[in-house]
């Protein structure tokens, strides 16, 4: 697939890339685009990690506020949650 680039800024700077580096426009384009893919996954990363560490901080939290505690939880308490399900629905 052909890119068409209607930026004349864009345009300008593939072409000032490739006269430097020597490389084709296309070369140019492809491995700024690489290095642009690469910088975003790495940062997608770093947010990820950053949010499981989150997770784990609630999680580990939870634990300690819930320890020693049981919950005995029954059919009938099921059959209540639902019908106040079906009953928000109407």
């Amino acid at each position: 697939m052909a890119l068409n680039i209607k930026s004349t800024e864009t345009e300008r700077l593939a072409r000032e890339v490739a006269e430097l580096t020597g490389d084709t426009i296309t070369e140019a384009v492809r491995k700024a685009l690489e290095l642009r893919l690469a910088q975003a996954r790495a940062e997608r990363d770093v947010e990820i990690a950053r949010k499981r560490q989150l997770v784990g901080r609630v999680q580990d939290n939870v634990a300690r506020k819930l320890a020693g505690r049981t919950v005995d939880v029954g059919t009938k308490d099921f059959d209540r949650l639902w019908d106040e399900r079906r009953e928000g629905e109407g």
